[in-house]
């Protein structure tokens, strides 16, 4: 499905870009500069822009890109570790390099070398814990937001998203590796699902559809990642029914959970919305019609 990309958005998006071609920049006496440069404000910054747009579908080729994404990926990448990172503030952070991982695939033919190396990286030391340490602890563990008893959650849909924008001859073995373990995470949770409480939402609100999908995502984005990987299994059937179970009369989705603080607005909640319903059809012509 095509969406006409609301071109008044897009202009109203780059006019707060500034005359470097970047968005909200921290000035050197806030307590967060220089390391949180082109992450805070909260979706107002670079990093979340470029999510921003990315998600809109933009045009790839879109010129007025270029500046930022070359900036962030500069400016967060660790040469050390070789990985995008916010010094040692939740050292190392997978949702943080699959969102930079992602918009430089969007925006780019071939993935950058950092990318790359970003990747080689998580398919040696991201873990896949599910309610305890199911293998022994490594040298991350002390980060316990990202590598607790459960591993955070949105730190491995963020890198199957990274990896689902990847070209097909760039997937090294490690990335098709890597890819795979995410994916049978997230089907380990049949999408949105406690694996200990089949019932329960596992994560507070990931069942509400929210658009864009920033370091959180909801269970749509989830389908729709799988989606794009070709991904086939009963245990998304609980998703998908659940996502069949929001169209409304007229064919359309709404915004149930609404990003404040970005540069522009997408949607009102509790409105039928174009971009939630635009992948909504797609994971539901996918699925449904291949399932029968």
């Amino acid at each position: 499905m095509k969406l006409e990309v609301d071109q008044n958005l897009i202009d109203k998006i780059f006019s707060a870009q500034d005359e470097n071609g970047l968005w909200k920049i921290l000035p050197e006496s806030d307590k967060y500069y220089p390391d949180y440069l082109h992450y805070v404000p909260n979706f107002k910054a670079s990093l979340w822009t470029l999510i921003l747009l990315a998600d809109l579908e933009i045009d790839r080729n879109e010129p007025r890109v270029k500046k930022a994404l070359e900036e962030v990926k500069s400016h967060f990448y660790d040469h050390n570790f070789g990985i995008y990172s916010l010094k040692e503030d939740h050292f190392p952070i997978p949702c943080l390099n699959g969102n930079i991982i992602y918009i430089d695939l969007y925006f780019n033919k071939t993935p950058d070398s950092r990318s790359l190396k970003s990747l080689e990286f998580f398919h040696k030391y991201q873990r896949f814990d599910d309610g305890t340490y199911e293998e022994p602890k490594n040298k991350f563990c002390s980060n316990t937001s990202c590598y607790g008893k459960h591993s955070c959650y949105w730190g491995i849909v963020k890198l199957l998203k990274g990896i689902s924008f990847m070209p097909h001859e760039y997937r090294s073995k490690e990335v098709l590796e890597l890819k795979d373990k995410c994916v049978n995470f997230i089907l380990k949770h049949q999408v949105c699902y406690s694996s200990h409480d089949p019932e329960k939402i596992m994560v507070d609100k990931m069942d509400r559809l929210t658009f864009p999908n920033m370091y959180r995502s909801d269970f749509l984005e989830i389908l729709w990642l799988l989606k794009r990987e070709n991904i086939k299994s009963d245990q998304l059937n609980k998703a998908v029914s659940l996502l069949t179970s929001k169209r409304q009369k007229n064919g359309s989705w709404l915004l149930e959970r609404k990003i404040y603080n970005m540069v522009v607005s997408i949607g009102e909640t509790n409105l039928s919305n174009p971009y939630i319903t635009k992948r909504a059809d797609e994971v539901l012509n996918y699925y449904l019609s291949n399932n029968g």
